[in-house]
């Protein structure tokens, strides 16, 4: 009996360095998943950065776009001045708050305040959803058993918002917004050119050809502006359309592959930005559809 004792209580002893050793190693494989898990959620929040960052400029530049259709010819505060004292020279009537904006600036188009406040509130509500969006993954915690299922969630939020951002970037390609008050002023000045009477013919055709170099100036940088703003909403797409097949594909993904992603967008971005007008175009129809299928 003794030996049986004997030779029980060394089973027990090899049972419970067994069942040490399965929690030791159960132990260190959790804490490996997890720190793997940790690892593939903050490489994936890279791309996530990279496509919220890229959405923030596109933004930036639309907002540009839009404030710069009104906005008059920069002057220097010595040309102002001298426009402000020929317009109070000219004037007649009596100075009044009503009309001395004018008088400093009669080039400066008068928005509407509430027309105003709807555009900023509009961009305000635009930036807000992409901003949530990244906010998600900020707020997954590293390693957490609930990452994975965020992520997997965030795929349709994520859909949602290319294919806004695919509308919007339509709707600007078709009626890119210009230069309204510039074009203006030039064509005022080309009417008063018209207008005058030149008793040297050479003078006025100096005068027009001066005039036709400043057209196409702000034609060239009308231009500008509008390819800009588009190849910022064509890289936030082409962004968002490889984050997309991350978090759709996510559950199998490596660190290598991610790691790779966020050097691909990287990439990707500098080809975008060396694209010719004519390229860009062609991509982003190309994008635009990726986007909505």
């Amino acid at each position: 009996m003794p030996d049986r004792a004997k030779s029980s209580d060394g089973g027990d002893m090899t049972f419970s360095i067994l069942i040490q050793f399965m929690r030791r190693s159960f132990l260190i494989g959790a804490i490996t998943l997890l720190a793997a898990c940790s690892q593939k959620a903050e490489t994936l929040k890279l791309s996530v950065t990279q496509f919220g960052s890229a959405t923030e400029q596109a933004f930036d530049h639309y907002d540009a776009a839009y404030s710069t259709q009104f906005a008059p010819f920069p002057k220097s505060d010595s040309a102002k001045q001298r426009a402000f004292v020929a317009n109070i020279e000219a004037f007649t009537g009596k100075v009044t708050a009503a009309n001395i904006d004018t008088l400093l600036d009669p080039d400066a188009v008068k928005i509407d305040p509430d027309v105003a406040r709807q555009w900023q509130d509009t961009l305000k509500d635009l930036r807000s959803q992409y901003q949530q969006f990244v906010a998600i993954f900020d707020n997954i915690e590293a390693g957490s058993a609930l990452g994975a299922s965020a992520v997997t969630q965030s795929g349709p939020i994520l859909e949602k918002l290319r294919k806004q951002l695919a509308t919007i970037s339509t709707d600007f390609a078709k009626t890119p917004p210009q230069f309204v008050t510039r074009r203006g002023t030039l064509i005022a000045e080309l009417n008063q050119i018209k207008t005058q009477e030149h008793n040297n013919p050479e003078a006025e055709k100096l005068l027009v050809q001066a005039w036709w170099q400043r057209w196409n100036d702000l034609i060239a940088d009308e231009s500008a502006m509008q390819a800009d703003t588009l190849r910022a909403f064509v890289t936030a797409l082409a962004l968002g359309n490889k984050l997309q097949g991350q978090i759709d594909n996510y559950a199998k993904l490596d660190m290598v592959s991610l790691i790779a992603a966020v050097e691909d967008g990287i990439k990707l971005a500098d080809q975008i930005g060396k694209l010719s007008p004519a390229e860009l175009a062609t991509q982003g129809t190309a994008l635009l559809e990726t986007a909505t299928n």
